[in-house]
């Protein structure tokens, strides 16, 4: 067993015992995931209609042409993707409800510049191919680490849903049919420490936390980039006499722009968490949670739990954001793993080592 194994013992793991559907949060990671294909077709949709209607209007050739381009590059860009991540979407909705996770080990490698094949090998032996899909950096580290998978499927149509111990987001793949080619195993990309390590060095915990840092100033700069594309419709239409067009492209941009500028402004909480681990190695304390906590739409909200100590004393800890996979890990462990030691009246960083979990807690 590895550091980060033995770190994270205990882990939430799915049951397996009853339909994969009841898997704590995984419906509501499958709501924000069916939201946000949504958005990108509707976003894929909009650009082909700005396209048809230029077309239509009384334009130049040269704009017509800029604009088709650039909606053809677009949608050969994410068409594709977007009707594969379609296709897992749907069979998720088939195989959860009816099936129960089935622990695997999983081998990953890298297929192509851009794409992972995934063996998976189950405990009676039997073994099947995926082609991944979408898979984060740190998700692919933690199974290169640990080799720790559930799945259930693939369904008649070679489409099958994993996930990893302790953490709620599914992971999706398609059977691989034909030849397989040769294997170039994918293996961690930095050396595994331990919790006696300084979390600072623990990598996968460091570039979640510098993930979340930047996430505010991302978007920041989302909310900025729609509000732009309204000015450039505003010019592009007053340009061509049609001011009210303009306009009302204007007002809608502004109006989506503001809950983008508010969900950012939340996540500026988890700014310091890369120095916040700074602080020592990792200490591991009894900590209870409310059982009254309820997450957002995607996966987080603020929430307080109960300490205790090392001197005995039990103090109320404030975690803004906080993931439901920390709560989970929390509920399930009875524990928390601080970056140093806590102490009252400061902030500190909470995750678990090894796995890219971490967020922010003040005393």
């Amino acid at each position: 067993m590895h550091p980060s194994q033995a770190a994270a013992q205990s882990v939430p793991v799915p049951p397996t015992d009853r339909p994969a559907a009841e898997t704590p949060h995984l419906r509501m990671a499958i709501r924000l995931m069916k939201r946000q294909l949504l958005s990108w077709w509707l976003l894929l949709a909009v650009l082909v209609g700005l396209a048809t209607w230029a077309s239509l209007a009384d334009v130049s050739g040269f704009l017509q042409v800029v604009v088709w381009l650039g909606v053809s590059l677009f949608a050969a860009v994410v068409a594709d993707l977007l009707l594969m991540l379609e296709g897992w979407t749907r069979a998720t909705g088939r195989l959860l409800p009816n099936s129960t996770w089935r622990p695997a080990t999983a081998e990953l490698e890298q297929a192509g510049r851009n794409s992972l094949m995934m063996t998976v090998t189950e405990k009676d032996g039997d073994a099947f191919r995926l082609r991944t899909l979408g898979m984060p950096t740190l998700h692919r580290e933690v199974i290169a680490r640990t080799r720790n998978v559930w799945v259930v499927g693939p369904d008649r149509n070679g489409w099958a849903v994993l996930v990893t111990p302790g953490l709620h987001s599914p992971l999706g793949g398609r059977l691989e049919k034909g030849k397989s080619r040769p294997a170039h195993p994918v293996l961690p990309e930095a050396p595994i420490t331990g919790p006696d390590a300084p979390a600072a060095d623990d990598f996968v915990v460091a570039s979640q936390a510098k993930n979340k840092a930047g996430a505010a100033g991302r978007g920041y700069a989302s909310a900025g980039a729609v509000v732009a594309l309204g000015v450039v419709a505003l010019v592009v239409a007053l340009l061509l006499g049609e001011p009210l067009v303009g306009a009302a492209v204007l007002v809608a941009c502004v109006a989506g722009a503001v809950p983008l500028f508010l969900s950012a402004r939340a996540l500026a909480v988890w700014k310091p968490l890369p120095e916040l681990l700074a602080a020592g190695t990792w200490t591991r304390l009894p900590a209870t949670f409310d059982e009254g906590w309820r997450p957002n739409s995607r996966g987080h909200a603020d929430a307080e739990a109960a300490v205790r100590l090392p001197s005995g004393e039990t103090v109320a800890v404030k975690l803004p954001q906080v993931s439901c996979d920390i709560v989970e890990y929390t509920r399930a462990t009875g524990t928390m793993w601080f970056a140093g030691m806590p102490q009252p009246g400061s902030a500190s960083a909470v995750g678990v080592p090894g796995y890219p979990l971490v967020d922010v807690a003040r005393l």
